[in-house]
């Protein structure tokens, strides 16, 4: 990825779960996928600009609160689509 790449990122506690949504989503032609925790996804998006957020309603309310707080910083226009995890566990 450069850093003028769009990405979308999948934001999860659980590595699998979070690998399986994004081999779906890279399944649809977006190659700019990457997968984060809570804590690491401003380190995994680097200077890369944001083209959408997934997020797993598994993550705790205060970590999903907090998420889509400071994405808004970063855009108030990202997309943030909150993810059923009981559907991709």
């Amino acid at each position: 990825m450069t850093g003028n790449e769009r990405l979308i990122v999948v934001v999860d506690s659980s590595y699998d779960r979070a690998n399986d949504l994004k081999d779906l989503i890279e399944f649809l032609d977006a190659p700019a996928v990457c997968i984060a925790t809570p804590g690491n996804w401003k380190s995994r998006i680097g200077d890369n600009p944001l083209a959408a957020v997934f997020l797993n309603e598994c993550i705790p309310q205060t970590d999903i609160a907090a998420l889509i707080e400071n994405v808004g910083k970063l855009d108030p226009n990202i997309p943030i689509v909150l993810v059923d995890g009981e559907r991709h566990a």
